[in-house]
């Protein structure tokens, strides 16, 4: 790919969580934010807030030869359609997760972007939430010593959401692809390894008399190719906020991420007190992982964050997942 000279001319599609994209296409200086698109016409305001171009339909996105840098945040089951139709026209892209929501889809994705001259990552923020980032310095300075669990819970605590919003009203919503993901992916960037295996259970006992039809609460087991056995929960039923919860066992000690706080356990001595690791907070981190992105396309870099085999490993562990909860069986991550 070539090196880009001049500005990114950049693009939204779906003023969700993609607004955010579209403002840090607005605030960043390599890009220049030139449209944005959504099903809701009444969105159209927030074009005018951004000062932008507000497309009607997202097709116009995908041929403007102008565009090299796509947001992609429209609802889950028009993710392959999208995400098809960008790679095709060769944008480089950010993705909302998940990347697509089947085998079928994904299969077909892994061909059309091959030998495809273009960076398309997902939006997997936890890795620059600073407490995670926090936790991987120390699991890289071995503080832990050699891991050999991990367990993490994707904890929603957002029910009207399935309930009442657009997650409920689509074909199909996986609360392990929509949710669980995040985990998954921080579980491969931690461990360094990728999961190969899995086995999971499922209920939907608190929106069974509502429109969503779906689980809303899912445990999954999986074994990673260095050895590591890991527990992952995607809750999406819970009576608490949103909090994403971690603990990393290793060798030499534990660590436990509970809604802010990180704790190092160092001794299995009831008389020694855990510590509690202090981190810098940052409010933008969301911002970081599309602000990174953009840095490797002005600089015709590779190396971003997540990259392709992230994603990919990550979305072909939640089909795993899902596809178990009616085999009842371990399911081979392909």
């Amino acid at each position: 790919m070539k090196k880009i000279k001049k500005k990114i001319y950049a693009a939204s599609i779906g003023l969700g969580f993609g607004l955010l994209h579209a403002k840090v296409f607005k605030q960043n200086k390599f890009t220049q934010l030139v449209c944005v698109n959504d099903f809701n016409n009444k969105k159209k305001k927030l074009a005018m807030f951004l000062k932008t171009e507000f497309v009607m339909n997202a097709d116009e996105i995908f041929k403007n030869k102008k565009i090299n840098l796509l947001s992609i945040a429209s609802f889950d089951n028009y993710h392959f359609e999208h995400l098809s139709k960008a790679i095709k026209n060769g944008k480089n892209i950010l993705i909302e997760k998940p990347l697509c929501q089947n085998y079928n889809q994904f299969s077909k994705l892994k061909k059309i972007i091959k030998n495809k001259k273009i960076l398309l990552t997902s939006n997997f923020v936890l890795r620059y939430h600073p407490k995670f980032k926090k936790v991987k310095e120390l699991i890289m300075k071995n503080i832990i010593g050699k891991i050999y669990s991990i367990e993490g819970e994707y904890n929603y605590g957002r029910l009207d959401k399935l309930t009442k919003g657009w997650r409920g009203k689509i074909p199909f919503y996986s609360i392990v692809q929509g949710g669980g993901i995040h985990v998954i992916d921080l579980m491969k960037w931690l461990t360094n390894s990728s999961p190969v295996k899995a086995i999971s259970v499922g209920n939907n006992i608190s929106t069974k008399r509502s429109s969503f039809k779906f689980n809303d609460n899912n445990i999954a087991l999986l074994t990673f190719r260095n050895g590591v056995i890991g527990k992952v929960t995607s809750n999406f039923s819970c009576v608490m906020p949103h909090n994403h919860y971690l603990k990393i066992y290793g060798k030499k000690g534990t660590i436990e991420v509970n809604l802010d706080k990180i704790i190092l356990y160092k001794s299995r001595s009831n008389k020694s007190k855990p510590t509690l690791i202090k981190y810098k907070k940052n409010k933008d981190y969301k911002k970081e992982l599309l602000n990174s992105f953009i840095n490797c396309i002005k600089n015709n870099k590779k190396n971003y964050n997540p990259n392709l085999q992230d994603i990919f490993s990550s979305i072909a562990t939640c089909f795993a997942i899902d596809k178990s909860i009616k085999s009842k069986k371990w399911e081979k991550i392909v």
